[in-house]
């Protein structure tokens, strides 16, 4: 298929292919084929992307040990796994990523290091899942937390933010009718 006075470049074949791996229609022989075609550290980035945007618990899991439990995962690597991890339409298959998120960020700044560290708790934040439900479960955390790293706890502090305005957001919208 194509369109006239549309290139479709390699930048582009990924943003499509991260789509359709988003939405479950490419796995990972898809993936790997895109590989060969752009076997370069771009694309190893890109393909990593792709197969955490996956909607299935394998990929999700991977793609969690990739982006915090590994701490040799290259930074561009790591970084471009936790962009695209949480997806719209996957509410059920990142809720239980909450917890896991919040029994990594003790030890983030120690195990990853800062700027790993700092990636991964900013991007893997579960904005996306934004409920009074999070919300509570994130003052819940605060409250006890256990002694954390000043730039881990802004992390978490920051995304409550987001979460309160989000739900904020909502609750005009949803006035407004």
């Amino acid at each position: 298929l194509t369109f006239e006075g549309l290139t479709v470049d390699t930048d582009l074949r990924w943003v499509l292919l991260e789509g359709l791996a988003r939405t479950g229609h490419a796995d990972d022989e898809r993936i790997d084929a895109e590989l060969a075609a752009d076997n370069t550290i771009s694309g190893q980035e890109k393909a990593a992307a792709c197969r955490a945007a996956r909607p299935t618990a394998a990929a999700k899991e991977e793609a969690w040990d990739r982006a915090v439990v590994d701490p040799e995962t290259p930074n561009e690597t790591q970084r471009s796994i936790a962009i695209a991890f949480h997806k719209p339409g996957q509410a059920e298959l990142l809720a239980p990523y909450v917890d896991k998120y919040l029994e990594a960020v003790p030890t983030s700044w120690e195990r990853l290091g800062p700027q790993k560290a700092s990636v991964a708790l900013e991007n893997l934040f579960p904005r996306l899942l934004a409920s009074d439900e999070l919300l509570a479960r994130l003052d819940a955390w605060l409250e006890s937390a256990p002694e954390v790293n000043s730039g881990a706890l802004r992390k978490v502090t920051e995304g409550r933010a987001d979460v309160a305005r989000a739900l904020r957001a909502q609750q005009k919208d949803a006035e407004r009718g």
